[in-house]
């Protein structure tokens, strides 16, 4: 089945002021090369052809940048026009009328990725399945993965107790198959209710309903989220030289 990468780089990036008071999080310097286009690159490693990124705060500067740095694939922007109201949603379903009828790559905009993790997931056999980092140590911001006795996610939640939990879930995620449409419907209609959720809140609602999320390992080593100011720190230095393809 063919994917499209969705890249959500809507948000505000609070947390790395000054920096993002002039420049979205996504065009911030990672060890030379901009967080996009670490992600875009990514992408065509893994065969992936078309790529959705959900813009919002400073998007003008996001289109700009794609005109003067051509990306090694197809690129289409998805304005989330209440990015700043809403929670992050909102802008997965943003990107749903350039999907069509492919699978989804879902991407948070702040996650540096090495290696062939993006190739993993997709030759994964499950339609649904997230990167999950079991060697990660646990709190209470990561995003969690209760499973059961199959492996399957039974919960997906930060409020989870981290003991009783296999791993953070990434924020890199496959959803495909049946699963989509589902998804598509609980995503309108927390559209019409629920819009502070995250698209992890949707993933639950499929999972409750009998949708199967699998799991696909990543390496602690293979990653790096970027959420604040020492994060930025740290992933510069790890990708200080490394290149993006």
């Amino acid at each position: 089945m063919e994917h499209v990468g969705v890249i959500l780089a809507a948000g505000l990036g609070s947390r790395l002021r000054p920096l993002t008071d002039t420049t979205p999080k996504c065009l911030l310097d990672v060890g030379g090369v901009t967080l996009l286009e670490r992600q875009l690159h990514r992408l065509v490693a893994a065969g992936v052809r078309k790529s959705v990124v959900v813009v919002g705060y400073l998007q003008e500067q996001i289109a700009d940048y794609l005109r003067r740095v051509p990306p090694p694939l197809e690129v289409v922007l998805a304005p989330n026009p209440v990015y700043a109201t809403t929670g992050n949603c909102l802008s997965v379903l943003a990107a749903q009328r350039h999907v069509g009828d492919a699978g989804i790559l879902i991407i948070d905009g702040d996650v540096v990725l090495t290696g062939d993790a993006l190739a993993r997931l997709l030759a994964d056999r499950a339609p649904c399945s997230v990167l999950l980092d079991r060697e990660t140590q646990l709190g209470d911001e990561e995003m969690k993965a209760l499973l059961d006795e199959q492996g399957r996610i039974q919960t997906l939640s930060k409020k989870l107790p981290p003991a009783a939990c296999a791993g953070e879930s990434i924020g890199v995620n496959k959803v495909g198959g049946a699963g989509l449409q589902q998804l598509w419907y609980e995503l309108e209609r927390m559209e019409r209710g629920d819009n502070q959720g995250y698209y992890e809140d949707a993933f639950q609602r499929l999972i409750d309903s009998g949708t199967e999320f699998r799991t696909v390992p990543i390496g602690h080593d293979e990653w790096t989220e970027i959420d604040d100011l020492a994060d930025l720190e740290d992933a510069r230095a790890r990708f200080a030289g490394v290149s993006a393809r």
